[in-house]
């Protein structure tokens, strides 16, 4: 794909940030609604777009490259998590800050995103590996990523296991584990299934930037530049966290290969949304967590373009 390519693909996919703020600006999109899209995202469209980009032709190749996506991936958030958490260390941030700093440097939104900005530049073999990556994620987030911000909060242990196994089980987790097994099994859905299903993960794209687009229009801009934490994961998470990504990938896999494309490009993604939703959820600094997020979304319209032209003559 040419870089005039990328850059208008990307285009596309990010132009459907409008509607949801300018309908914000305008108070037709509320939080209220802007909740009920999240969950319908969750809940129904994105498991739907997983499982439809799952219903392709069995090939062991495919599935053996499953497993460098599944480690590679782990490896990845494993050496941002251990950058951050030294690095927090050495400009000594505050207890409050620090945890939820190096959430935000570790997890990015390579789900509600990462999906469509794959199935935008790479098709739907792509789409599959970024399931793979994005369940990867949520295995480290509910575990590692909850103790981050709970700390920060109040100083609190590590879950238990019970409370660990109840945030993997969701309807994104469910969706993955249904669409490996239809294609380990090699069963398609019949047509008269397989439509509707296709048809409903289609909107995952537009429903989850609306919802991006109407974030953006809830928080003052110049809030977010004031402050220097933001710019100091921007760095993290849309540079360097990419940067270590590409060197996995050469160094176990090589190059031309189009899952450690998804890999890095995965690890490129903006900060999750569940920063915000988890720091009021134990009590953490939501302001930081929104202008990290905010300011990571704003600036991957950058940085995105850029990691994939990259990717092209690498």
């Amino acid at each position: 794909m040419e870089s005039a390519e990328v850059i208008l693909a990307l285009a596309k996919v990010f132009i459907m940030i409008l509607p949801g703020y300018i309908l914000a600006k305008l108070n037709v999109l509320q939080e209220p609604h802007t909740s009920g899209i999240s969950s319908l995202i969750t809940c129904i469209t994105y498991p739907c777009l997983v499982i439809s980009a799952m219903q392709m032709e069995f090939s062991w190749e495919i599935l053996n490259n499953c497993k460098y996506v599944v480690l590679i991936f782990i490896g990845v958030v494993l050496v941002a998590m251990v950058i951050s958490k030294v690095l927090t260390s050495i400009i000594r941030m505050p207890a409050s800050q620090s945890g939820i700093m190096a959430f935000m440097m570790v997890f990015g939104n390579t789900g509600f995103l990462g999906l469509p900005v794959l199935d935008a530049l790479f098709g739907k073999e792509a789409v599959f590996y970024g399931a793979l990556a994005d369940s990867s994620f949520d295995l480290l987030m509910f575990t590692f990523g909850v103790t981050f911000i709970r700390q920060a909060a109040k100083g609190e242990e590590k879950m238990g296991i019970g409370e660990t196994m109840k945030g993997l089980v969701n309807p994104c987790f469910v969706g993955v584990l249904i669409g490996l097994a239809l294609y380990a099994s090699q069963i398609m859905l019949p047509d008269i299934i397989a439509g509707p299903v296709e048809s409903i993960g289609s909107a995952t794209s537009p429903l989850a930037m609306i919802v991006v687009g109407s974030h953006l229009a809830r928080i003052r801009l110049l809030d977010m530049f004031k402050s220097w934490q933001p710019y100091l994961v921007c760095l993290l998470k849309l540079l360097v966290a990419p940067a270590i990504a590409l060197v996995l990938v050469k160094l176990i896999i090589g190059g031309g290969t189009l899952f450690g494309t998804v890999i890095v490009m995965e690890a490129a993604m903006p900060c999750a949304m569940l920063s915000v939703i988890l720091s009021d959820r134990y009590g953490a600094d939501v302001n930081l967590a929104t202008k990290g997020v905010m300011l990571t979304t704003i600036m991957c319209l950058v940085t995105i373009p850029i990691v994939a032209i990259t990717l092209q003559y690498i």
